[in-house]
């Protein structure tokens, strides 16, 4: 029997690092570790200096994720105090992909339902393949979605049509996805991981001081009012100002050439 890892990660040379959901025989479903897991690799990730953008995906082609293992409820999340706890495990995760101060893009592959959702609204990019489908089912199985993962649906998509995904609790197509927002853009199947990689190669070709400044103006404005920081991000532009990065640019225009930048 082959072993499942719940998620690994690697780095490349190009400064773009990836994290798989890695549970094929159950479509990447997430479990109880698995959360865990993902909250540690993006924590990975936020402090390393050489990343510039980071891909989370499903492994294979089948799904970005079928959701939270329901499986496992049963054991894990079976009264009131499990429930809490297990909703701080994924709520930890969540935040975690967040807090990666980089780009974040969400390849969906497949299926993208529940959890697997939730963590593809906490990347900055989604781009779906043309055969996805996403929804978050939770009405149909007595769960109170966390308000913390409404807002993010409803940051993303409004209000009304965040209560048409979790009031029906239907599966929405690639396409619908595309139409509220949820999805950046929809790509032939075949096509998305090669029209994706080109994508995330550009940004990693990037200011990476100002790919930062502009990921952190973008969350503050999102953020709750009680806890919107706007110091950081005026900060950030001002490093930004001073960078040497600021003067390579200047200087590979001036010549006609691309800037080459090393985030200092």
């Amino acid at each position: 029997m082959t072993e499942t890892i719940p998620s690994t990660l690697t780095t490349s040379h190009n400064g773009i690092g990836r994290i798989y959901f890695r549970n094929p025989d159950r479509r990447n479903a997430i479990t109880q570790a698995m959360w865990t897991d993902l909250a540690e690799a993006a924590k990975s990730f936020a402090v390393d200096a050489d990343i510039r953008v980071v891909i989370i995906r499903g492994e294979g082609e089948l799904a970005f994720s079928a959701g939270a293992d329901i499986s496992e409820f049963d054991n894990n999340r079976r009264d009131p105090a499990q429930i809490k706890a297990y909703n701080e495990t994924i709520q930890e995760a969540i935040e975690a992909i967040e807090a990666i101060p980089v780009p974040v893009v969400a390849l969906v592959h497949s299926l993208c339902i529940g959890g697997g959702t939730a963590a593809a609204i906490a990347c900055d990019l989604r781009y779906f393949a043309d055969d996805a489908q996403f929804g978050i089912p939770a009405v149909r199985l007595g769960v109170g979605y966390d308000p913390r993962w409404i807002k993010r649906l409803v940051d993303a998509v409004g209000s009304t049509n965040a209560s048409s995904v979790l009031l029906t609790g239907r599966r929405f197509s690639a396409q619908a996805a595309l139409r509220i927002g949820l999805a950046t853009e929809v790509y032939p199947k075949a096509d998305l991981d090669t029209l994706v990689e080109d994508i995330v190669l550009d940004i990693a070709t990037n200011a990476p001081l100002s790919l930062r400044a502009a990921k952190k103006a973008i969350q503050e404005s999102l953020a709750f009012d009680k806890d919107r920081d706007w110091l950081t991000p005026f900060e950030m532009i001002e490093t930004c100002a001073h960078s040497k990065d600021y003067l390579r640019a200047l200087d590979a225009f001036s010549e006609k050439e691309k800037a080459v930048f090393n985030g200092d």
